[in-house]
């Protein structure tokens, strides 16, 4: 466990050097019962380095770190740097590539990139499924077609006007967590298909009298207050809650990033999610949580693919 922390700057006390990064990192992944991360390999003794870093098995000799296997792995980036990225995207808003390139001493390009190996690590969570009573809204992700260049607005936009914009799915377990993804359309199939992943059949679904949305009566208890005619609740049959984590979510988007493509916008989605799921843990635990989870790595040819 860590000494207390609060501030970056108290993070920067507690991480001074390269070898109480990695050795803190060491202890969050192995927990004292250290495995060799080669590929092949499950050697449990190695060899460790002067620096107290560096580590090499005794049954296939390969060197390793605590930084192998993990989003770190094969960076130029000090631990130090990264941890304080860490720090900064778990900011109530996040942060934007170009505020933490200026804040860690790195490009712009290098910055969005880590800022992406980061959410694919937030997104690396349990897929265990929601329950009870579960709220599920829709909402759209894109600039308004008449504040657009004039080659690029949408001459025609018929219906709910999602047709140049990317729709994002999201469901709400009443005193749990939330899940949402970015879905290709708001077809009915689209949205049960969804619905039968994360969440479990019998739950009380309440709704926003959407037609996308009939086809949960087959599964679920549906419940729906109807939008449209003014109705936005009935006693405990209200969205109320999907629609404040959008509310956050857009802020999010809108006032950090501005603009997102619709390529990479599943990641800020997730992003929003972890933040949204864990806002009632202190800084510190969000932290652990975070570098606990850093068994995944992102290459960039992936990620530009």
């Amino acid at each position: 466990m860590l000494p207390e922390f609060k501030t970056i700057y108290d993070l920067v006390k507690r991480f001074p050097d390269e070898r109480s990064c990695h050795q803190y990192l060491a202890s969050r992944r192995w927990n004292g019962y250290m495995t060799c991360p080669h590929e092949g390999c499950e050697g449990d003794e190695c060899y460790v380095f002067k620096d107290g870093i560096r580590y090499k098995c005794k049954s296939c000799n390969r060197i390793y770190t605590a930084r192998t296997g993990t989003v770190f792995e094969s960076s130029k980036i000090p631990l130090a740097r990264w941890f304080i990225a860490i720090y900064l995207i778990m900011h109530k808003r996040g942060i934007s590539s170009v505020q933490l390139a200026k804040d860690i001493g790195v490009t712009q390009k290098t910055a969005w990139f880590v800022l992406h190996r980061l959410r694919s690590v937030l997104a690396n969570e349990p897929a265990e499924q929601l329950s009870g009573v579960v709220e599920i809204d829709e909402t759209f992700v894109g600039g308004k077609s008449r504040f657009r260049h004039k080659d690029k607005r949408v001459k025609y936009n018929p219906g709910r006007g999602w047709i140049d914009k990317t729709p994002v799915l999201g469901m709400l377990q009443r005193g749990g967590k939330v899940k949402a993804s970015v879905i290709p359309n708001v077809l009915m199939l689209t949205i049960q298909k969804q619905m039968l992943i994360h969440v479990r059949g019998g739950s009380d679904v309440m709704g926003d009298g959407f037609n996308g949305y009939r086809a949960l009566n087959k599964h679920y208890e549906l419940q729906c207050c109807d939008h449209g005619k003014g109705i936005y609740g009935i006693g405990e049959v209200h969205t109320n809650g999907i629609e404040n984590f959008w509310s956050h979510f857009k802020r999010h988007i809108g006032g950090t990033h501005i603009k997102v493509s619709r390529k990479h916008l599943d990641k800020y989605v997730q992003e929003s999610v972890f933040r949204y799921n864990y806002r009632n843990l202190g800084i510190q635990e969000q932290f652990e949580t975070i570098v606990s989870n850093m068994g995944c790595r992102l290459k960039y040819k992936d990620l530009i693919a």
